[in-house]
C-alpha cells in the first residue's frame, strides 16, 4: 500500500509524464484492439473494425497532440479538433481522434476561463453539426452524431466543474495561509509589546528609587568624614531604596508571571502609597506639595498603578533634570475623570542636571539612557484610556498632566472608604498635605 501511495506521488508531481502515459496507452489501444476484436469475431455490432492507414496517422497524432494537454490545452484542442474533423470527413472512424478531442476540450475547459471554454464547446458542435447537416460527413460508425456532441458538452461541464473545484481549493488555502500569517504577525505583536510593556515596568519600578540610591550615595561619600550622622541618615535611604526597588521588582514580576497562581506576588502599587514617593522625594532635598480636591473617587487597579507609575516618572525627571525645584502633585476629580497633575516650579540659582548631558527639562525621549521618560508616560496613560500633556511652564518650570477615566459607581463604590489616595466625603475643597 505504502508502494502504491508513493508511485501515486510521483506521479502527480509529474503531469507531463501521466499524459505522457496516457497518450501511449490509448494509442496502443486504438491501434490493436479493434484489430483482435475483429480477428476474434466476438464483436457482434456489425461494424467494421478494420485499421486503414489513415487510422494509424489520425491515432498517433492525436496521440502526440494529447501529450501537451496541460501545457499547451488550445494548441491540443484545434490539433484533436482537426483530426475528428478530417476523420468524419474521410470516413475513418476506427482511429482515437473523436475520444482526443473529447479529452482535449476537458483539458481545456479545466483550465481557461469559463467563457471561452463554452465558446470552445459550442464552435466545436458548431462545426461538426454543419459538416453532418451539408452532407459532408457519414454517419460515424462508433460514436454517432449526437452521442458525440453529448459527449464534447458533457467533457465541457467536467472541466468547468474541476476548474470551480480547483478555484475553490485554492482560495481556502489562500485564506488558510494569510489566517497564518495573521497569527504569527499577531504573535510577534504580542512579543513586542510585552517587551515594551516590561521595559516600562522595569523602568518605572527603578528609575525613581536609582535616582534616589545615586543621589544619598553621593551625600554620604561627601560627608562621611566630617558629618558621620548625615552620611549614616544618606545610607539608611540608600537601603530603604534598595528594599523599595526589590520590593517593585517583585510587584513586576508578579506580573509577569500572572498566570502562576501558586507564586506569591506584591501587591500592585496606586495612589494610597504616593506618600511614600513624597517621602523619597523630600528626602534627596525636593520639597514637594500635594494637593487633593473633588469628591472621592474610585479606580480600576490599572488607572490606580497607571497614576502612581505618572507622579513617580515626573518627580525622578524632576529630580535629574530640576534638583530642588518646588513640586507640587494635584489630584482633582472633575465629571468621570480623574486629573493627575504635577508641576514643578523654577529650578533654584545653582542646580545643574544630574549626569553628563541631561537637558534642563524632560525630553519627549526622556532621561539620557533610558529611551523611556514621557514615552513611556503617554504609553502608558493611553493604555489606561487617558491623555497626557507635558510642556514647560511660563514660569520656567515644567508641567505634567493627565486625565484618566474613573471606574463605573457601583452600589458598593457610591460611598468609599477615604484612602490616603482619597479625600473623604467631607473634603469638597482643596486641602494640602502637610509640607
Amino acid at each position: 500500500m505504502l508502494r502504491v501511495r508513493t508511485v501515486v506521488g510521483g506521479l502527480r508531481a509529474r503531469p507531463a509524464l501521466v499524459d505522457l502515459l496516457v497518450a501511449v496507452v490509448l494509442a496502443a489501444v486504438f491501434l490493436r484492439v479493434p484489430t483482435l476484436m475483429a480477428q476474434s469475431g466476438r464483436y457482434g455490432g456489425g461494424f467494421d473494425l478494420r485499421i486503414t492507414r489513415p487510422d494509424v496517422v489520425l491515432t498517433l497524432v492525436s496521440a502526440a497532440a494529447l501529450t501537451q494537454v496541460r501545457r499547451l490545452p488550445l494548441v491540443t484542442l484545434i490539433a484533436t479538433g482537426t483530426a475528428a474533423l478530417a476523420a468524419l470527413l474521410g470516413g475513418w472512424s476506427v482511429n482515437l481522434a473523436q475520444l482526443a478531442l473529447v479529452i482535449a476540450l476537458y483539458g481545456y475547459a479545466s483550465r481557461a476561463p469559463r467563457a471561452h471554454a463554452l465558446v470552445a464547446a459550442a464552435t466545436t458542435s458548431v462545426v461538426l453539426g454543419a459538416t453532418w447537416a451539408l452532407g459532408l460527413t457519414v454517419a460515424d460508425q462508433v460514436w454517432g452524431r449526437h452521442n458525440l456532441i453529448l459527449w464534447l458538452w458533457t467533457a465541457a461541464a467536467l472541466g468547468m466543474a474541476v476548474q470551480g473545484r480547483r478555484a475553490s481549493l485554492a482560495a481556502l488555502q489562500d485564506r488558510a495561509r494569510r489566517a497564518e500569517e495573521t497569527r504569527e504577525e499577531t504573535a510577534l505583536r504580542r512579543v513586542a509589546e510585552d517587551r515594551v510593556r516590561i521595559a516600562r515596568e522595569l523602568h518605572d519600578a527603578i528609575a525613581h528609587h536609582a535616582a534616589v540610591i545615586s543621589v544619598q550615595a553621593g551625600v554620604a561619600e561627601h560627608v562621611v568624614d566630617r558629618d558621620p550622622a548625615a552620611a549614616r541618615e544618606a545610607l539608611h535611604h540608600v537601603r530603604e531604596s534598595a528594599k523599595a526597588v526589590l520590593t517593585e521588582l517583585q510587584s513586576v514580576l508578579g506580573v509577569l508571571r500572572q498566570d502562576e497562581s501558586d507564586l506569591p506576588t506584591a501587591p500592585t502599587p496606586g495612589l494610597d502609597r504616593i506618600g511614600e514617593l513624597v517621602a523619597s522625594a523630600r528626602a534627596i532635598g525636593t520639597p514637594v506639595t500635594v494637593e487633593r480636591s473633588g469628591p472621592p473617587w474610585h479606580l480600576t487597579p490599572a488607572v490606580d498603578l497607571t497614576a502612581f507609575r505618572l507622579v513617580q516618572e515626573a518627580l525622578t525627571n524632576l529630580q535629574k533634570h530640576a534638583a530642588g525645584a518646588h513640586a507640587t502633585v494635584l489630584l482633582s476629580t472633575r465629571g468621570d475623570r480623574l486629573e493627575v497633575t504635577v508641576t514643578n516650579d523654577r529650578p533654584p540659582a545653582g542646580s545643574v542636571p544630574r549626569g553628563p548631558g541631561d537637558r534642563p527639562t524632560p525630553s519627549e525621549d526622556g532621561p539620557i539612557g533610558s529611551g523611556l521618560g514621557l514615552v513611556g508616560m503617554r504609553e502608558r496613560v493611553a493604555a489606561a484610556g487617558g491623555q497626557l500633556q507635558t510642556g514647560p511652564t511660563k514660569d520656567g518650570g515644567y508641567r505634567v498632566a493627565a486625565q484618566l477615566p474613573l471606574a463605573p459607581r457601583t452600589d458598593a463604590a457610591a460611598s468609599p472608604t477615604p484612602t490616603p489616595a482619597q479625600p473623604s466625603p467631607r473634603a469638597a475643597t482643596t486641602r494640602r498635605a502637610d509640607r
